[in-house]
């Protein structure tokens, strides 16, 4: 016996499927976590003629935060963690653990506000 679908169930299921084939990396960084280079500080992964990666020097600064800032071209240590984080492109901000690929100065700002609020000291008791 075969099973005959209405063309909206069909359609419902091929779009169901395509938009999770778009977005496999999601699913993929969700199951399996990057590495967390940063060790519950702020690391940036640049190149140097990349204007947004000055950009994201620039948030960076605006905000008063101290960063760590590894080129992908000139170190073998910045290229291997790069490449482990799964990035291809720059700029890769990691602010402790949590991973932003490309300048989206929305996430961005997001996590570095997060870090911060987390990083405040506490007051005496």
């Amino acid at each position: 016996m075969v099973m005959k679908f209405s063309p909206r169930a069909k359609f419902l299921f091929i779009g169901t499927a395509i938009l999770l084939s778009m977005e496999w990396r999601t699913w993929w960084f969700y199951l399996h976590p990057p590495p967390d280079f940063s060790h519950g500080q702020v690391v940036l992964y640049t190149t140097d003629w990349c204007p947004y990666c000055e950009k994201t020097r620039v948030l960076l600064a605006a905000k008063g935060i101290a960063y760590r800032e590894m080129n992908i071209e000139t170190s073998a240590e910045a290229r291997s963690q790069y490449q482990q984080l799964a990035a291809n492109g720059v700029p890769v901000l990691v602010v402790a653990g949590k991973v932003v690929r490309g300048f989206h100065q929305k996430q961005m700002e997001a996590a570095l506000d997060d870090w911060q609020r987390r990083n405040v000291a506490k007051p005496l008791q």
